[in-house]
């Protein structure tokens, strides 16, 4: 685990520690280092440019973005499914119960 130290919007001091072996939330790779981006992304993803130094394509950057959306609505549509199985749990045992 490593720390890294962000200022808030009052300009205070924010230690957060993290896993530098956490992959990467862009391109799956461990972070690292903490970047501007926060610390799931690891500083190469957040300017746009592959470890080796060579700068990513804009169809490139496109694409990891819409990989991300459709990652994002993959969880919120399972996170509301399982969100509705709980209520309709709910119910039925209030229903059973006769309250």
């Amino acid at each position: 685990m490593k720390t890294v130290n962000y200022k808030n919007i009052f300009n205070e001091d924010i230690e957060v520690e993290y896993d530098e072996n956490a992959p990467c939330r862009i391109c799956g790779l461990p972070v690292e280092h903490a970047s501007m981006g926060g610390t799931d992304v690891c500083p190469w993803c957040d300017c746009g440019k592959y470890r080796d130094g060579t700068d990513q394509t804009f169809m490139e950057i496109v694409y990891k973005n819409n990989r991300l959306r459709k990652k994002a609505k993959e969880i919120y549509e399972k996170r509301k499914s399982l969100d509705e199985q709980h209520s309709v749990t709910k119910i039925f045992y209030k229903i059973k119960r006769g309250s």
